[in-house]
């Protein structure tokens, strides 16, 4: 059994019962932020940027600036992060994440990946369908012709539905209901509190008669079993809390904000949002609604904190 939970100062030295954490340094951004360096030191100076650049032209020029533009705001905003959860400890919805009391749907950036990744993987599926119709069918040879055909299509179907179809299915719910924002009424939201959040749609949605809310706790780590050869590592996901209901989207019709009542669990400190972390936690508002044409799917994660007397609660 646990031990019993109170609040403390800011000055007490117990640890504190969450597992959030600042993010990890981001080693990638590192790499590329002083790659230069390493390079002068290898040797290379600057007639020979000049030679590379020459080489490989100037789009490739301009996305390795990009490239060093984004890494440099990646050190940034890691350091930023690093000296708040020193300054704040016992308060990390100020660091674990750059909460706002206005959240975005998280579609329009998935797309921004997915698209790239549908468009190359379509490239790949052209240039093999033209090796395989031009070298196998050219040939003669029907039979093994055949069998490598069915095989394509099997890849043609997974990466049909599994990749593009979602992407094609988002872009036209995107481009339907707008990209929606959820207004809370402060950061963080408290467990064992009730509040209400305001979910807000433009372009109003006429066609919308209702709206299903669930609210769930997620809880993700990796586990490793065995040892030596037999070592093996896997993803485990665990739902900590899950609670549904149906409202009435009278208000979203009209164009105003709908009006959704939360009613968080109670719950210990290590139920605290952890983004970063050995077992990361995070809570979600799943909105879904059934609509002609396309249907409604969309995920909000919220800053959800055990928190007394407006800081983390820890063991005595």
């Amino acid at each position: 059994m646990s031990a019993p939970l109170t609040a403390t100062s800011r000055q007490a030295s117990a640890p504190v019962l969450t597992e959030a954490r600042p993010a990890s340094f981001p080693r990638w951004a590192g790499v590329v932020v002083f790659s230069p360096l390493g390079a002068r030191y290898l040797g290379l100076d600057d007639e020979g940027f000049d030679w590379f650049l020459h080489g490989t032209g100037v789009p490739f020029g301009v996305a390795g600036a990009l490239t060093f533009l984004f890494a440099l705001l990646s050190l940034g905003r890691w350091g930023s992060r690093v000296m708040l959860s020193q300054k704040h400890p016992y308060e990390p919805w100020l660091w674990d994440h750059s909460w706002r009391r206005e959240l975005h749907d998280q579609r329009f950036t998935q797309l921004l990946v997915s698209w790239p990744v549908s468009l190359v993987l379509l490239a790949i599926l052209a240039v093999v369908h033209w090796l395989f119709y031009s070298r196998v069918f050219s040939q003669g040879q029907v039979l093994p012709g055949a069998i490598l055909g069915i095989v394509l299509l099997g890849f043609d179907v997974i990466i049909f539905t599994r990749v593009l179809g979602p992407t094609v299915l988002g872009t036209l719910a995107l481009l339907r209901f707008g990209r929606m924002r959820l207004h809370l009424p402060g950061v963080p939201l408290e467990l064992g509190s009730r509040c209400q959040v305001h979910l807000e749609a433009q372009p109003s949605l006429a066609r919308l008669s209702n709206v299903k809310v669930e609210l769930r706790c997620i809880k993700e780590w990796a586990e490793t079993t065995g040892s030596g050869d037999d070592r093996l590592t896997q993803s485990v996901t665990r739902i900590e809390h899950s609670h549904a209901y149906t409202v009435d989207a009278e208000a979203l019709r009209e164009g105003k904000a709908l009006a959704l009542p939360l009613e968080l669990p109670e719950g210990r400190p290590e139920h605290s949002t952890a983004l970063h972390a050995s077992r990361s936690c995070h809570w979600e508002l799943k909105l879904s609604s059934e609509v002609p044409g396309a249907n409604l799917d969309i995920t909000f994660v919220l800053p959800v904190y055990y928190t007394v007397g407006g800081y983390p609660a820890r063991a005595s």
